[in-house]
């Protein structure tokens, strides 16, 4: 208990001395900065001194609020990227909560039609979800837990067998390299340095794996603030939609609106489309792998429900687990692993796909793809589950752009 609560300790401490640090390094900028812009102050007004009237450099009171609102957005953008990261943590909860309000706004929607306050029903809906919640609590949740906990157990084993694995391969194909002719010298050095590469990238993808987990419970404000934020955009969503409307000038008010619309209407089915046929491809795959007697079913079946969201690389991503777990146990259950996910993925595309979510987004498939690699690139996991969302979106602000140059 004691080395908790000092491990803890030193954690803060940890913290506030980077955050003390970054706020002198701030500071220290800006009074850099503002040092240049009061010695140009002046040793100008010393050069006017020595020259004549007509050459003197003159600034009327518009040059000098420009300069010092210009001082100001620097002064802003400077901020802003030194504390970026401190900046970003306290964005995401409010981004995640906009996309689970988009999410359920229509069904409170539904609920006003039925002369029930918004109030009440956002109320009612959280008690829906809670309920839910106890219910997979005392059902599904032990069993993921459990097997995560499994997981974690038998990691560092699977790890083990996938090191042996690669020394049997590089035992294995040694000797043979090495009665090549001597014009192949280098192809034992070049076999051997290839599974080296292999096994350090495995054992970074699993530690990566493993401190991304752990960062999810670090955030726990995070996580916490996220159902609140949600409450209110869903409680006061007329309110928060007349004051960004007042934000944006009335010249082009009427096309934003437009714009928002198309959006809405695009992206309205297809959201909501794929979260149910990721449930439904989680499901399929948590059924079939448990039939198979393969272990960590439920949260490998999850896993693959869950990237089904990421189209093209989605199922592959998915699979991945499933065919890794049953290799490790049986070579012949792996080759039914990867039958029962196309099969899945078959019925996923032919029927599941065009009944629910119907209409595609419209992107051509190298869009997609583009926009999926520079969403991974830049944000992750997030980045590639709401690359094509946000790539549509893109399209159709362009779309309306055309419009408006070509009417003007």
């Amino acid at each position: 208990m004691n080395n908790n609560l000092s491990y803890s300790t030193l954690a803060v401490e940890s913290q506030s001395l980077n955050y003390t640090y970054i706020l002198t390094k701030v500071f220290v900028n800006i009074l850099l900065f503002l040092f240049l812009i009061f010695t140009i102050y002046y040793l100008v007004n010393i050069g006017n001194k020595y020259v004549v009237y007509r050459k003197k450099i003159k600034l009327n009171k518009k040059y000098k609020i420009v300069i010092l609102l210009s001082i100001v957005l620097i002064i802003l953008v400077i901020l802003i990227y030194v504390l970026r990261n401190i900046i970003i943590s306290i964005l995401i909860p409010i981004l995640w909560a906009i996309v689970l309000a988009y999410i359920i706004n229509p069904l409170v929607n539904k609920m006003e039609k039925f002369k029930i306050s918004r109030l009440w029903s956002v109320i009612i809906i959280y008690i829906g979800i809670i309920l839910l919640f106890f219910v997979f609590s005392i059902t599904i949740i032990p069993r993921i837990t459990g097997e995560i906990k499994g997981l974690a157990e038998t990691l560092p084993a699977y790890t083990n067998e996938i090191i042996e694995f690669f020394n049997n391969i590089y035992i294995k194909y040694l000797d043979s390299i090495s009665n090549l002719p001597r014009e192949f010298i280098g192809v034992e050095f070049a076999f051997s340095e290839y599974l080296n590469r292999i096994e350090i990238y495995i054992i970074d993808l699993l530690k990566n794996i493993t401190e991304k987990g752990l960062n999810v419970f670090s955030n726990l404000v995070g996580i916490v603030l996220v159902p609140i934020y949600t409450f209110y955009f869903l409680k006061d969503t007329s309110y928060f939609r007349r004051k960004t409307l007042k934000a944006v000038p009335k010249v082009i008010r009427e096309d934003v609106i437009n714009i928002s619309k198309d959006i809405n209407k695009l992206l309205n089915n297809f959201i909501r489309g794929q979260l149910i046929v990721a449930a439904l491809v989680g499901i399929l795959s948590t059924i079939a792998l448990l039939i198979l007697k393969i272990e960590f079913a439920l949260l490998i079946g999850a896993i693959a429900g869950i990237a089904n969201v990421i189209p093209y690389f989605g199922p592959i991503i998915g699979a991945v687990p499933g065919v890794a777990i049953a290799l490790l146990d049986e070579p012949i259950k792996a080759i039914w692993v990867i039958v029962a996910f196309f099969t899945i993925q078959q019925i996923e595309s032919a029927i599941l796909q065009p009944k629910i979510v119907g209409d595609s987004v419209g992107l051509h498939p190298v869009f997609v793809i583009l926009s999926l690699l520079i969403g991974g690139d830049l944000l992750g996991i997030a980045g590639l589950l709401f690359a094509v969302p946000i790539a549509a979106s893109i399209r159709v602000v362009l779309n309306h752009i055309v419009r408006i140059l070509v009417r003007i």
